[in-house]
C-alpha cells in the first residue's frame, strides 16, 4: 500500500508540473529560439551544404604521354563516368601539379610513354591517378571511378594477351554484388554526413533548454524530483516530433527511402531526447552556476561529434576512443536510425537500443536525484 501510494503521489506531482508547463512554453521568446527557430535554421544551412548529394564532374587533369589507342580510351571512359571531368594539359606537367595546388582540378591522371605496348608486352606500366588529400571529399570522388575502369581493362587485356600466346584463361568466379542503398551505393557516405549532423545538434538544444528550464524553475515552488520531470516532459515531446519533422523532410527533399518502420523511429527519438535530457539534468547538478553547464555543453558535443561515428568510423578507433563512443547516447541512437532507413529492423534491436539509452536517465537518477533538488533550492 505504502509503494502504491508513492506512486500516485509521484504521478499527481509530476501532473501538476506538467500541465502547469504547457501554457508556457512559448510564451518566452528565447524558447522559440532554442525550440525551433535555430533548429531549423541550422537544419536548411546543413541541407544547403548537402544539397547536391554526390559530387558530379570534378575537374580532373591528364597527362597523356603515350598517345596510343589504348591511353585515349582511359581517358574517354573516366571522362564519360559520372564524377571526372577531364581536363587535358598536353605534357605540362609542372602546370598540372601548380593547379592541383591551388585546387583548379582535383586529380592528376598520368600516362606513361610506351603505355600500350608495355601492357601488350606484359611487362605492367602504371598510370598513375593522384590527388590532394587537402580536399579530402572532392579529391576522394573525382577518383571514385578509376579503379572500376582499370579493373574493366585488366580483365579485358588480360584476355587477349592470353589468346595471343597461346594460353587458355582459366574461367573467374562470378560475384554478384546485391546491395540496399538510400541511393546508390556512392552517395550513402555524404547522406550519412547530413542525417548525423541533424541528429547531432539536437542533442545541442536538448541538453541546452534542459539546462535553461532548471535555471529558471520559480523560486516561490519547493521543487521535487516528480516536479522536475514533470516540467521537462512537454519538451521530450516537442524535441521528438521536432526530429522526426526534420528526418522526414530530410527524407522527403531527399527522396531516400526508408525501409524499417517509422513507428520504430519515434520510439528511437524519444528515447534518445530522453537521454540528452538526463545528460542536462546531470551538468546543472554538478555545476556551481548555469554558466559553468552552459560551457560544459561545447565540451559533451566535442565528444559526440569526435567519438559517435560521425567524423571517424568506429571500428577505425583505438580502444580508448571505442571505450568513449561506447559513452555516448548518440552513439547507439545514430546507429540504429541509420540502420532503420537501411532495412528492416527487429523489435527487438529496437528494444534493446531504447534500453540502453534508458539506463542513462536511472543512472544519473541515482546520482542526483536528492543533490539535485538541493540545487535548486541553493539558486
Amino acid at each position: 500500500m505504502e509503494i502504491r501510494q508513492l506512486m500516485l503521489d509521484f504521478y499527481h506531482r509530476f501532473k501538476d508540473a506538467f500541465n502547469d508547463e504547457i501554457p508556457t512554453i512559448f510564451r518566452r521568446f528565447t524558447f522559440h529560439w532554442l525550440m525551433w527557430i535555430l533548429p531549423l535554421i541550422i537544419f536548411i544551412l546543413i541541407s544547403s551544404i548537402f544539397y547536391r548529394g554526390v559530387l558530379f564532374d570534378l575537374p580532373v587533369g591528364y597527362i597523356d604521354l603515350d598517345k596510343s589507342v589504348l591511353s585515349r580510351e582511359i581517358v574517354r571512359d573516366l571522362n564519360a563516368a559520372a564524377h571526372a571531368d577531364l581536363v587535358n594539359y598536353d605534357n605540362q606537367l609542372t602546370q598540372a601539379k601548380r593547379d592541383l595546388e591551388k585546387a583548379k582540378i582535383y586529380a592528376i591522371l598520368y600516362i606513361p610513354s610506351d603505355f600500350e605496348a608495355d601492357v601488350l608486352a606484359g611487362r605492367q606500366p602504371t598510370p598513375m591517378l593522384y590527388y590532394n588529400a587537402l580536399y579530402y571529399s572532392a579529391g576522394l570522388y573525382s577518383i571514385m571511378d578509376y579503379s572500376g575502369l582499370i579493373a574493366t581493362l585488366n580483365t579485358q587485356y588480360r584476355t587477349t594477351m592470353a589468346t595471343s600466346i597461346g594460353l587458355a584463361v582459366p574461367p573467374l568466379a562470378k560475384v554478384n554484388f546485391n546491395y540496399d542503398g538510400l541511393f546508390n551505393a556512392s552517395g550513402n557516405s555524404m547522406y550519412f554526413q547530413q542525417f548525423s549532423a541533424v541528429v547531432h545538434l539536437l542533442q545541442l538544444f536538448v541538453v541546452t533548454i534542459t539546462i535553461h528550464i532548471l535555471a529558471q524553475l520559480p523560486k516561490r515552488t519547493r521543487p521535487n524530483y516528480p516536479f522536475v520531470l514533470g516540467k521537462l516532459a512537454p519538451y521530450t515531446i516537442w524535441f521528438t516530433m521536432l526530429l522526426i519533422f526534420e528526418i522526414a523532410m530530410l527524407v522527403f527533399f531527399s527522396k531516400a527511402r526508408v525501409s524499417g518502420s517509422p513507428f520504430a523511429m519515434i520510439i528511437v527519438v524519444f528515447f534518445y531526447v530522453i537521454a540528452a535530457q538526463s545528460i542536462g539534468i546531470l551538468l546543472y547538478t554538478f555545476t556551481k552556476t548555469s554558466i559553468d553547464a552552459y560551457t560544459y555543453i561545447g565540451v559533451l558535443v566535442g565528444l559526440a561529434l569526435t567519438y559517435s561515428g560521425i567524423v571517424v568510423p568506429e571500428l577505425s578507433m583505438p580502444w580508448i576512443a571505442r571505450l568513449i563512443s561506447s559513452l555516448e547516447p548518440l552513439t547507439y541512437a545514430l546507429n540504429k536510425l541509420f540502420d532503420l532507413f537501411l532495412r528492416h529492423s527487429s523489435w527487438l534491436s529496437v528494444l534493446k537500443t531504447c534500453g540502453i539509452l534508458m539506463v542513462y536517465p536511472i543512472i544519473i537518477t541515482v546520482l542526483v536525484r536528492k543533490r539535485l533538488v538541493r540545487r535548486l533550492h541553493s539558486q
